[in-house]
């Protein structure tokens, strides 16, 4: 597991870590006893051996450093689910935090004391995706007038996606029937500025992650009040 570096304005002491995944392989033993029953029997429902794995190792992940932040072992910890299915720590007082996988790698994020809530979303890029088609239903009109201006580059699409993931998994809503009520304005180096019309919710944060090559990642936050 590798903690990844984090640009200067991501609030002081969150953490992302970044999980390798071999998807071939087996679940560890190890990970899967961490698992609470409801746990497993969630994850043995999925139809696919790739996203078993995923989910396993980001759960257990999740577990280890969480239990390691409130120094309780990590198969005690208890978790519940919001409205649209973000994991909550139950058991414990415990810091912000959010998972995310796709393709090979797993992404799990800890917030700092000053974080109310967090999102992090890595996606593996589809070079043969047409963006052109696509866009129109998940990017706003400014979004869709720069990766115009971009010849509609797969990373750039990918980047807005990833962010916009982050700020609505942050927010705890439905991701697909919101991704046009945040625009994402790239800024210099990996600062992202998020703008919403929507009155009730906070002001949203965010950055692009390092990433594998062929893949995007971000990590959105809002602040506590």
């Amino acid at each position: 597991m590798q903690q990844l570096p984090l640009p200067d304005c991501v609030p002081a002491g969150s953490a992302v870590w970044q999980l390798a995944l071999d998807l071939q392989a087996p679940p560890a033993a190890e990970d899967v006893q961490l698992l609470s029953d409801d746990e497993r029997s969630r994850i043995a429902r999925l139809r696919r051996p790739a996203d078993r794995v995923r989910s396993i190792a980001g759960r257990a992940a999740l577990r280890r450093l969480l239990g390691h932040a409130v120094s309780v072992a990590p198969q005690r910890l208890r978790f519940g689910a919001g409205a649209h299915g973000k994991p909550q720590l139950l058991s414990h007082e415990g810091p912000a935090f959010n998972v995310a996988h796709s393709g090979r790698y797993v992404l799990v994020a800890l917030g700092g004391d000053t974080i109310g809530a967090l999102g992090v979303d890595v996606e593996q890029r589809d070079s043969s995706m047409d963006t052109t088609a696509l866009a129109p239903h998940a990017l706003t009109l400014e979004e869709q007038l720069a990766l115009a201006a971009s010849r509609h580059d797969t990373t750039i699409f990918y980047d807005y996606w990833s962010a916009k993931e982050a700020a609505l998994k942050a927010l705890g809503v439905g991701v697909s029937e919101h991704l046009q009520q945040v625009t994402v304005l790239r800024q210099p180096g990996r600062r992202l500025q998020l703008r919403h019309q929507m009155a009730h919710w906070p002001p949203l944060q965010a950055c692009l992650l390092p990433a594998p090559v062929q893949y995007s990642a971000a990590l959105a936050w809002h602040t506590k009040d």
